[in-house]
């Protein structure tokens, strides 16, 4: 195993963080090196749970894909029409239910692996086929929004395309991130985009977009009032617009500050980002557990 195991900080690692320290551990910790042929069976079977999704977050997720597949072909100054992009959306929410229910993630632990597969939750056929429609309702209200036609109607020499695992260091730590699109705008300020799916609508602005705004910031050197973040919820079709200050930023420097801090205090050496298992306590939300990737090997429920 020749990879080392950096520490690194993310707005999902910390949230993992403050759930449960154990589910925390298993996944940053317990797993490491469970790829590997030699890796002890443990290693292996912390892995293959790492990687599996619940239903509702895999539903996201291929939404963001296809929206994302969308706006690639429209910079090529390709046509897509409705129907297509649902046609590829079925298809695609298809095989990774039909790869998931089969196991195919057990040999192949990055192929889509659901929890609800995985324990065999009693999901009815009605609340699966709900959660396709929802799907389907996401992309369709993306390809008919006020959003997409804003985006229509700027120069396309302007898009920016971010890319999946995007970083930056962040005093000495490095920092991920996810950027869903950006666009520069015609007096050079930048528009970050966020697709949210969920059934509610946040308009709040949060951790996650702060820390993108200071991202961007960072990368092109900009004042605070030169950035745009607008979250475009695709299953309400309801879009907020925020703008930043240097109160934002300051604020999310000092939250990430105290989260990196609590992260590293828990190890047994913060060098070489070395961990025990018994040094991170499970949750005593026991509703929490019940959703588990690792409910089987944590032995709490």
């Amino acid at each position: 195993m020749n990879f080392q195991n950096e520490f690194s900080w993310s707005k999902s690692r910390d949230e993992l963080f403050n759930e449960c320290k154990r589910k925390y551990y298993f996944k940053h910790y317990g797993c490491w090196g469970g790829w590997d042929q030699t890796a002890t069976e443990r290693m292996k079977e912390l892995y293959i749970l790492k990687n599996l999704s619940t239903r509702h977050i895999w539903i996201g997720d291929v939404v963001h894909q296809i929206i994302k597949y969308f706006l690639i072909q429209l910079k090529a100054g390709n046509h897509v029409t409705l129907s297509n992009l649902l046609f590829r959306l079925k298809k695609k929410l298809k095989e990774d239910y039909d790869g998931s229910e089969a196991g195919i993630y057990k040999k192949f632990p990055k192929k889509c692996g659901l929890v609800e597969h995985e324990y065999k939750y009693l999901i009815p056929k009605d609340e699966w086929d709900g959660l396709f429609k929802t799907a389907e309702n996401c992309i369709t209200n993306f390809y008919n929004s006020d959003t997409l036609k804003e985006i229509k109607n700027k120069d396309i020499s302007k898009w920016l395309f971010l890319e999946d695992f995007l970083s930056f260091d962040f005093e000495r730590t490095k920092v991920y991130l996810s950027i869903d699109f950006a666009i520069k705008n015609e007096d050079n300020k930048i528009i970050l985009y966020d697709w949210k799916t969920g059934k509610e609508r946040d308009v709040e602005m949060g951790i996650q977009l702060t820390c993108y705004a200071l991202y961007v910031i960072q990368k092109w050197n900009l004042e605070p009032n030169r950035l745009i973040i607008k979250k475009y919820n695709v299953f309400i079709d309801k879009e907020d617009e925020f703008e930043i200050t240097d109160k934002n930023i300051g604020d999310i420097k000092d939250y990430m500050r105290k989260s990196i801090e609590d992260m590293k205090n828990i190890l047994i050496d913060k060098e070489k980002n070395i961990a025990k298992e018994e040094d991170f306590p499970q949750t005593s939300d026991i509703r929490k557990c019940l959703k588990c990737n690792f409910r089987r090997v944590c032995n709490l429920v």
